[in-house]
Order: C-alpha cells, then structure tokens, then sequence
C-alpha cells in the first residue's frame, strides 16, 4: 500500500495549500499536489477548487459531503454525481451509502474504513485526482464566456452594422402610449347591470 504524507502550508485568502506526497515504490517516487483548500475548528477539510461544489472531508464521521456553491441546479447535481461516481468507482467510497444530505443541495456518503484509519488520505488524493480531470472543462467555460463577451462588446465587420438615421422612426411597434394597455381599460363594458 502506498504510504501517503500530508503538508498543510501556511492559510492565506485563498485558504490553506495543500501538499500530498505519495511514494509508490522503493525508490521513493512522489506525487506532490496542491488544493484550495481550509480545515475547520473540528478537523474537517474542506477544498475549494471547483467552481460548482465545495467537498468536505469528515475523518472523524468518516464521511465526505459535497455542498452547492450558490444555488442548487442541475448542473450541480450532475457535478456532485460525477465526483461521487469517480471516488466509489477508486473504491475510497461506500457505494450504498451514497445518499442526499441533510443540507438542501447537498450529497454525501460514507468513506471505506481501513485498518490504519488512513482512508481520508485517499479521499483526499481522490478529489484531488478528480478536480484535475474537471480544469479543462472549466477553462474552456471560462474561455468561451471572454470569447462571447468580446463578441458582444467588440463585434467584427460581418457581424455589426452601422447606424442608419433612415431606417429609424420616432413612433415605432404597435404599442403606442396613448392606448390604454391594461385589463382594466375597458371594465366599464364588463359591469354588473341589473
């Protein structure tokens, strides 16, 4: 089994760095990853690098819980879903356990025991392993939303026209504001007469 040391460097306003070190085989080959990450008053971690969810990692309760950033949509639900998949399919997860939390939004399962009670190590190595996969995802997000607003704010030749004084009246649509446009504008044909 792989022996996994954790560094938790010095909290800043981005939160508290951390460093996992793992060493697969005798000569020491190691794995150094680095997490946005705060632990809580009560031991718990929790990692703040993807831009949807926030997933806590309980030792002590021997869970991990993943709660909506903002709101609750579908899109965090699929999020929180491919998390959850990829740490039980690493088998750092209890797969029946694997249920909505007691927080709106959230999900949690419970985390696999192990002898050493070194299993949030794993987990930890998990997530980490799983937001990597997710940056690209997000960068091209991020990317494609500057690309949008650069189109909107900066439009190319094919893509603007110039202002025509012709094609521009003062009374234009078919609203015009001295009609009465309510539902009350024409109650005195609707009133009750004996």
């Amino acid at each position: 089994m792989a022996d996994i040391n954790i560094k938790m460097g010095p909290e800043n306003d981005e939160g508290i760095k951390v460093f996992i070190h793992s060493s697969k085989d005798k000569e020491g080959k190691k794995i150094t990853l680095e997490l946005n990450a705060r632990k809580t008053l009560d031991g718990d971690l929790v990692i703040r690098d993807h831009p949807d969810i926030d997933v806590v990692i309980m030792p002590k309760k021997m869970k991990v819980v993943a709660f909506p950033k903002e709101a609750s949509t579908e899109e965090t639900y699929h999020t929180q879903d491919k998390l959850f998949d990829f740490l039980i399919k690493r088998g750092v997860l209890i797969r029946d356990s694997l249920q909505g939390g007691n927080v709106f939004g959230s999900m949690e399962a419970r985390i696999v025991p192990t002898e050493n009670n070194g299993s949030s190590k794993f987990v930890l190595l998990g997530v980490a392993r799983w937001v990597e996969t997710e940056k690209p995802y997000f960068d091209y997000l991020e990317k494609f939303e500057e690309m949008q607003e650069d189109r909107f704010t900066e439009p190319s030749e094919e893509e603007s026209t110039d202002f025509d004084p012709s094609r521009h009246s003062e009374k234009k649509g078919v609203l015009r504001p001295m009609y009465i446009r309510s539902p009350y504008g024409l109650n005195f044909a609707y009133g009750y007469r004996e």
